[in-house]
Parts: structure tokens; C-alpha cells; sequence
């Protein structure tokens, strides 16, 4: 009697039933952890790439800022630079939109967790201020440098704007909600009040990083300066 797979014997499959071939699906399992392998070292050198931008811009400045620069710091080819960003423009403005992403995400959470929309235009200032309190480079690298350095892609302005909207409304949200249960003070509109407490942090970081900049100091603490404008805030928002 032939052993099964013989040639002489053995059941035959039905007809216009085939068996998949494991030979024949091991060549697509492999193109696609190739491919999976392919896009995570891809992903980790556009990180090592854009921390190296960082530091360059940190230490050497706008003007130092050059694309030798960021390929020595991050021990790569210019070729290999190229390959992900073609111009310190770009670099910058990839900075910043992922730096924004963060804000929001924080900020987000500090409007969420408030008690009420008017506490939540307190939260927001208090959380933009202390995000970047420690950290000036890093509000540097989001609103100061890229204005500098000219107009960001029409890709990354548009991320821009969907991040900005993502926040706006949902603080907008919050004090719809209060206007609607009459504790938010007659004559405000919800949308530019969400705008000023934006505006409010930005000034004071403005201020204390241009002045950081320029070897000088506020008579009066950032943290002073943040719950002088919260109060404020809360004061005149609430009925």
C-alpha cells in the first residue's frame, strides 16, 4: 500500500477544490513584515532627524540652523537627510505642527477636566502657560522660529488650522453650555472668549521669552502673571 503523498496512492482532493499552498502565502506574510519593518526604521530616523533639528535650533540659533548641520547632529548622510526633508523651512515647520499636537492634546485634557466652561478658560490659560513655563525653547520652536524662518507647506498649514479648530470648539462647547444655563456674563460670545484665553497665555510666554531672550526679566513671576490673568478671566466671564 503507498504511503499518503505517494505517488500511488492517497485520496485525491475534490474536483475544483485546491488546498492553499503554505509555500504560496509565505512570500505575502513576508512582503508585509518587510514592509512593516521598513516603515518603523523609517519612522524612527524622521524622530532622530527632527531631535536633531531641535538641537541645532536650540544651541546655534535660526541662523545656524542648516541642513549640514542637522545631518551631522544626527550622524546621517545629506543624501539620507533629503530623503525625508528637503529644506530647514520644512524641518521647522514639521517642529512646530508636532509641537502644536502636543499643546492641544494637553490643553484638551485641562478644558475636559474643568468644572464649567468659564473655569475651563482658566484651565487652558494655567495649562499653556505651565506646558511651556520650564520649557521656553519649546514655545520658541512652535510660534517664534518658524514666523522667522517664512510661510510653513500648505500640508502643515492645514494641520495647523484642524488643530486650532480641534480646540477652539471644543472650548466653545464648554461655554455654550454656561451662556445656556446663564452663567457666563451677558455680551460674550463663547468663540472669542475661547480666542482671548488663547491670546492671554500667548502674550504672557511672548513676554517672558523675549525678554528671557534679550537677558532680561518680569518685575513679577510667569505663575504670578498666569493666576493674575485667571482671575481676571473668572471675574469678568462669570454672571
Amino acid at each position: 500500500m503507498a504511503s499518503p503523498g505517494s505517488s500511488g496512492g492517497g485520496r485525491k482532493s475534490p474536483a475544483g477544490r485546491r488546498r492553499a499552498s503554505p509555500r504560496a502565502e509565505a512570500p505575502a506574510a513576508d512582503t508585509e513584515e518587510r514592509e512593516a519593518r521598513k516603515a518603523r526604521r523609517q519612522e524612527g530616523r524622521r524622530k532622530v532627524i527632527l531631535t536633531a533639528a531641535r538641537t541645532v535650533l536650540v544651541r546655534e540659533g535660526i541662523s545656524g540652523l542648516t541642513l549640514d548641520a542637522v545631518a551631522a547632529e544626527a550622524d546621517l548622510s545629506k543624501p539620507s537627510l533629503f530623503y525625508y526633508f528637503r529644506s530647514k523651512e520644512e524641518l521647522v515647520g514639521e517642529l512646530a505642527v508636532e509641537g502644536l499636537a502636543r499643546e492641544v492634546e494637553v490643553l484638551e485634557a485641562a478644558v475636559a477636566s474643568a468644572d464649567s466652561g468659564v473655569e475651563a478658560l482658566a484651565a487652558l490659560v494655567r495649562a499653556r502657560v505651565d506646558l511651556y513655563a520650564e520649557d521656553l525653547d519649546a514655545f520658541r520652536v512652535v510660534y517664534l522660529w518658524p514666523q522667522l524662518l517664512g510661510r510653513q507647506s500648505d500640508a502643515q498649514r492645514e494641520r495647523v488650522y484642524a488643530l486650532s479648530a480641534r480646540l477652539n470648539d471644543a472650548l466653545e462647547a464648554r461655554l455654550q453650555t454656561d451662556a445656556r444655563a446663564g452663567r457666563l456674563a451677558p455680551g460674550f460670545q463663547p468663540r472669542r472668549l475661547a480666542n482671548v484665553a488663547w491670546t492671554v497665555a500667548h502674550g504672557l510666554l511672548s513676554l517672558v521669552a523675549g525678554l528671557e531672550n534679550a537677558g532680561g526679566s518680569t518685575r513679577h513671576t510667569l505663575s504670578q502673571l498666569r493666576d493674575e490673568a485667571c482671575a481676571l478671566l473668572l471675574r469678568t466671564a462669570v454672571r
